[in-house]
């Protein structure tokens, strides 16, 4: 697996690259740690070229990123092991970090982006910086959002993972990811369908007493039974839960905090073409939302197609797109 992990030398960053190391890959991963040099803007732009003064601050900055970027290779070494790494290379691009992010993920064919939820120029109190929410937003690649655990001195542990379910075809791609993990018995992994209730004038009483609504818990519990099957015959520890919520995002991440996981998994597969081609609103809910680590597992395949489609609509009624 190819990683593109962002560093900007904010504590969350740091936390990131932790997070990153303990995550037990069954196979070595390719690392690409990536720390953007943001140049100052030119208030002039007829000057004729870069101040003298400028000029030696960028080349003083660039430096400092390469070391930054550097060190935080080294540092991501240690703490994985070199078993557990094939190769880490650093870039330092200079431009938007967002913008550098989405390019370099394209042009490494990466598999999966790693950052921390705040950067450097956020915060604390922010729930996800402008940059993560950006890259994770846009992004064609699964993308990793790592908050700090609730005890930041003792090393980051994958103890608990929510798997946040939609039915299929949706969930096989979660399934395939998860398989990429060599996750212990000791790792408790909850498979959560939110069972979605229309409140809306009392409808949801309604709703449970109708045979439709018998026949969406029926297919529900199916479908979860279906996944729970495949993920155990691969040894691992599951349980399965059917939650009913008038929000799905906000019932993903109650469940979540109340049972303290360190990783919620989701994908990003609302229908219609726009909140296909950006992320859709439950996936950006529990992104925004959750207290903890954030994974948005993406088929890049399926993003492609669906832009072309949003491309070809476009060019029949660009009103409407």
């Amino acid at each position: 697996m190819r990683v593109l992990l962002a560093n900007d030398a904010s504590g969350h960053s740091r936390v990131a690259t932790n997070y990153l190391a303990a995550i037990p890959f069954r196979e070595p991963i390719d690392v690409d740690v990536v720390s953007a040099l943001v140049p100052p803007l030119i208030v002039d732009p007829g000057m004729g070229g870069m101040p003298l003064e400028l000029s030696v601050f960028m080349d003083e900055e660039l430096a400092a990123v390469r070391k930054r970027a550097d060190e935080e290779a080294e540092a991501l070494k240690k703490a994985a092991g070199v078993n557990r790494l094939h190769t880490v290379h650093t870039h330092v691009p200079i431009g938007s970090p967002s913008s550098e992010l989405l390019q370099l993920a394209k042009d490494t064919r990466a598999e999966l982006i790693v950052m921390g939820a705040v950067g450097h120029s956020s915060l604390d109190r922010v729930l996800l910086g402008s940059t993560s929410d950006c890259v994770a937003t846009h992004s064609d690649t699964s993308t990793l959002v790592v908050r700090p655990q609730h005890n930041p001195d003792s090393p980051p542990t994958i103890g608990k993972i929510l798997i946040a379910l939609s039915g299929p075809p949706y969930d096989q791609p979660i399934v395939d990811w998860l398989g990429q993990l060599n996750l212990g018995p000791n790792v408790q992994v909850h498979l959560v369908r939110i069972l979605r209730l229309n409140t809306f004038y009392r409808q949801d009483i309604r709703e449970r007493a109708s045979l439709s609504w018998t026949s969406y818990v029926r297919n529900a519990e199916r479908q979860i039974l279906d996944v729970e099957t495949q993920l155990q015959s691969t040894g691992l520890n599951t349980e399965a839960h059917l939650v009913e919520g008038s929000h799905i995002g906000e019932a993903i991440t109650r469940y979540a905090e109340s049972r303290g996981c360190d990783l919620v998994v989701t994908g990003d597969n609302e229908s219609g073409l726009l909140t296909r081609v950006f992320m859709g609103s439950t996936s950006r809910y529990v992104l925004r939302h959750a207290s903890c680590s954030v994974l948005t597992v993406r088929d890049k395949n399926d993003r492609v197609e669906v832009k072309e489609a949003v491309a070809a609509a476009a060019s029949l009624h660009p009103i409407l797109v």
